[in-house]
């Protein structure tokens, strides 16, 4: 689940992000910022955390079942 959102969420829109080129020759920061979608990027990395912390109870969990197995 991390893979998948970070490669179609998160990554495309880094990479259009850094497309902009380098900030000190943007001339509308603004523009590029509004076009980078904040708002999205932060909600799927939101997912993205919550669905980290669930594999790592899920693997600690599985190591006290059946880590002395």
């Amino acid at each position: 689940v991390m893979a998948l959102i970070t490669q179609s969420v998160n990554v495309p829109l880094n990479n259009a992000n850094k497309a902009a080129g380098d900030p000190n020759r943007i001339r509308d920061l603004a523009k590029v910022r509004r076009r980078f979608n904040e708002a999205r990027w932060v909600r799927w990395n939101r997912v993205r955390a919550v669905a980290a912390v669930v594999a790592f109870g899920l693997l600690a969990q599985a190591l006290m079942l059946y880590g002395g197995a």
